[in-house]
């Protein structure tokens, strides 16, 4: 299965306009089997959300945002892609508890032909929204 570096979450938080803007980056490496099979008509989605960290009543992190999914290959497959998620956002989208929230990406990998899946957590960004 394909392997996605760590991603990078950058959130720019413009207190007057009460806007934040979301960036996640990252990289996802293919075999060369993955590659050749992509020109064959393998697909695959790749999926960013935004979580904040919460230990909290229950502990479970709670889901803050969906960002439009990204598929693979485009038109010049390659063993390495880069992606990059962008989206402003109200601030209190992203305002998930009392005081300093702790919000992170996941990004998630999905073979669309056997449905496997591999994901991965960003840093967390700490700040008040």
């Amino acid at each position: 299965m394909a392997t996605l570096s760590k991603p990078s979450l950058s959130i720019n938080h413009d207190h007057n306009k009460k806007l934040a803007k979301v960036v996640v980056t990252g990289k996802i490496t293919y075999s060369e089997y993955e590659l050749n099979q992509m020109k064959d008509g393998l697909k695959y989605k790749l999926k960013c959300a935004l979580w904040g960290e919460d230990s909290g009543l229950t502990g479970a992190d709670d889901h803050l945002y969906t960002l439009s999914s990204k598929y693979f290959p485009d038109a010049s497959p390659a063993m390495v892609e880069n992606y990059k998620f962008e989206v402003t956002l109200g601030e209190g989208v992203l305002d998930e508890d009392w005081g300093t929230d702790e919000v992170y990406a996941q990004v998630k990998l999905i073979n669309l032909y056997t449905l496997v899946a591999v994901a991965k957590n960003s840093n967390i960004v700490s700040h008040s929204f």
